[in-house]
């Protein structure tokens, strides 16, 4: 439980009196959400580290073919294809519907 405690303020930079003065239930929820948030920036920052060494071997292997398969899109593209996806769920009409 000490170990939880210490785990729970170093990683979300509560002062271990706030951390002393909450539940175990609260103590425990915490924990289980800081280890779940170290283990998907472990994630992110392997497959970080894949694309990275799967662009450098695209570019040596392919002269760089394939790269934009491999690079995420930029925010635009991201944006507009997430509103492309939205689009038909809308259940409101934009525009002068009441007019004709």
């Amino acid at each position: 439980m000490i170990r939880q405690m210490e785990f729970v303020s170093s990683h979300f930079s509560y002062a271990e009196e706030y951390v002393l003065s909450r539940t175990p239930e609260w103590v425990n929820r915490k924990y289980e959400q800081a280890l779940k948030e170290k283990w998907e920036e472990s994630q992110a920052r392997t497959w970080e580290g894949f694309k990275s060494l799967s662009i450098l071997l695209d570019m040596v292997m392919n002269k760089g073919k394939n790269i934009d398969s491999i690079m995420p899109p930029s925010y635009e593209t991201a944006r507009d294809q997430v509103r492309q996806q939205e689009l038909p769920k809308k259940k409101f009409k934009e525009g002068t519907w009441w007019k004709g």
